[in-house]
Order: C-alpha cells, then sequence, then structure tokens
C-alpha cells in the first residue's frame, strides 16, 4: 500500500468504540496458548493504550470480564468504561454507540474488535478521514488482501471470504449495490459512521424473530440478530437502502499473531465450528432483512 494516511483532524474527533468480555483474563504471563481470554484480553489492553497514545476518545463496555482485568480496565486514563448488562453483542455495542455519540467534539465513531490492535494503530486515518471530509457517511474497512490471507488462520479466511461473496452476491441481486460495486468486506468486524442522528439511528436498531406459538421454526431457536446482525451488519444494508454514502477503503491491518496461534493450535476446533455457525447466521438474517425492506410477507424480522 502507499505510505501511511494522516489524520486530518484532531484525534478527539475520533471515538473508539469496543465491547470486552474476558472472564478467565488473569495478570502476569501466558501460562498456554490455549488461554483464549488471556490472549484477548492482553491484546485488549495493548489497543487501549495505543489509542490513549494517539489521542482518540475511548468507550469500553466491559461484561463478566474477571475481577482483575476490570481492576486494571479501571486505571487507564481517558478511557470511558460502563458495565454492561446483556451478555449479546449488540446491546454492548448500541451503548457504546449511545455513549460516544454524546462525547464532546466527536465526529467520527469507530467500532473495533478490542483485539484489533493494528486496525487502531495503523488505519483509522484512512476510515475516518473520508467522513472528516464529508466524501462518505459509513465506512466498511477492507482488509488488504495479502494481508488477510497471510495474517489470519486459514479456515477464518476460507470462511470469510466465502461469506463476504455470498453476502454481496445477495446485495446486487436485490439491487442495493450497484454491480460493478468494489464488494464490501462484512465479515470484516470494525465499522465507522459519521456521528449525526440519522446516521446512529441506523445502528441502534433493534430487529428479531417473532415467534409463532404455533410453527416453531429454526430461526425461533438457532438465529438471533442480537449477536452479530443488529449492530454493525443490519445499518449497513439499511443505509444502502436508503442510497446514503457507504464506502469500502482497504487497510493495512494484520491479525495478531498470537491470536492466530490460539486459534489454530489452542483452540481450532471450537474456533472453526464458531466461523461457521457465524456466517450461517449472519447469511439466513441478510435474506430475512432484504425481505423485511421489500415488504414480502415472509420476512420473519420485525
Amino acid at each position: 500500500m502507499s505510505d501511511p494516511e494522516k489524520l486530518k483532524a484532531d484525534p478527539s474527533c475520533v471515538a473508539i468504540t469496543l465491547s470486552t468480555c474476558y472472564p478467565k483474563w488473569y495478570r502476569g504471563k501466558l501460562q498456554s496458548i490455549k488461554h483464549t481470554d488471556k490472549i484477548r484480553g492482553d491484546l485488549a489492553f495493548e489497543l487501549l493504550h495505543k489509542a490513549n497514545q494517539l489521542g482518540y476518545q475511548v468507550v469500553v463496555v466491559d461484561a463478566r470480564s474477571s475481577r482483575s482485568f476490570r481492576k486494571e480496565l479501571s486505571l487507564l486514563l481517558r478511557v470511558k468504561i460502563v458495565n454492561r448488562t446483556s451478555i449479546k453483542r449488540s446491546p454492548a455495542k448500541r451503548l457504546a454507540f449511545k455513549l460516544a455519540s454524546k462525547l464532546e467534539g466527536v465526529r467520527v465513531i469507530v467500532y473495533t474488535d478490542p483485539e484489533k490492535v493494528s486496525f487502531v494503530s495503523r488505519c483509522i486515518p484512512y476510515v475516518t478521514n473520508p467522513i472528516i471530509e464529508d466524501r462518505a457517511d459509513i465506512i466498511v474497512p477492507k482488509r488488504n488482501p495479502e494481508l488477510f490471507k497471510s495474517t489470519y488462520p486459514n479456515y477464518q479466511f476460507g470462511s470469510e471470504m466465502e461469506g463476504n461473496r455470498l453476502y454481496n452476491e445477495q446485495l446486487k441481486m436485490n439491487n442495493l449495490q450497484h454491480p460493478h460495486d468494489d464488494e464490501l468486506d462484512m465479515f470484516f468486524g470494525p465499522k465507522v459512521f459519521r456521528n449525526e442522528p440519522n446516521i446512529v439511528n441506523l445502528f441502534m436498531k433493534r430487529y428479531s424473530f417473532y415467534m409463532n406459538k404455533n410453527i416453531k421454526q429454526a430461526e425461533d431457536l438457532i438465529f438471533d440478530p442480537e449477536d452479530y446482525s443488529n449492530a454493525i451488519f443490519f445499518p449497513i444494508v439499511i443505509a444502502l437502502k436508503k442510497k446514503l454514502r457507504v464506502a469500502s477503503v482497504e487497510i493495512p491491518f494484520s491479525y495478531p499473531s498470537i491470536q492466530k496461534d490460539n486459534e489454530e493450535i489452542g483452540s481450532s476446533e471450537l474456533f472453526m465450528e464458531k466461523r461457521r455457525a457465524q456466517r450461517l447466521s449472519i447469511l439466513v438474517e441478510l435474506m430475512h432483512l432484504i425481505n423485511l425492506l421489500e415488504k414480502k410477507r415472509y420476512s420473519r424480522l420485525r
């Protein structure tokens, strides 16, 4: 890629939001490559220290992390920390977005998974400058293909490439994207959006599958938009439907090597199953949202 991008505004206009949940995190050195919470919690602290160093405002929503993790978190300066009551992902993200939107001077809200250190250390200007310069309303960051393939676990690379292909195929088939538009890297967690009420409100909406008392559907038992789709997938689809300025921006993100080792060596079967289930639920939920937007009677989203 070209030379690193520089932020075109005071860094305090950017709010980094993330949610944490590390009940098995502990202080000191890593004792086993299988200790996922320790590895991810350490990466989260690395990300938070970097965000502080770079001058970004930060909101952390934590649930059920260990007492040691929460105590360490409380020592961080210039980080707003709140506890969340729901264990589901989307409510935590919505709470973070709401708090970030009220911070003084914030023009851009960034959501990231807490372990994505190089996203904060290297990539924020790439994904915030288009909004700061009024060239976009929402940014879907896109991983550099070479770094994506070389730094991720092989099964995750394959799963997310396939997920992106199918997701974009549906967007284009349903006229939510032009056939020649660049594919959006939807399965990359981070999303970036303008801190304006009409944009923020898209990320605050809550959809659910309505229950049919007489006929139990698979969606009632398996899928829940409150896990992944509501906070970071559905807002993009609705923004495209509303013809808002949604842009794809390539970034030089690298997956942490120790996280890759944990997911390939320490807990490979667990994470392979997690990626499969995640991809299936996100794609099924997309189809129901598209049907809802098109007012087709067989959507079971409300």
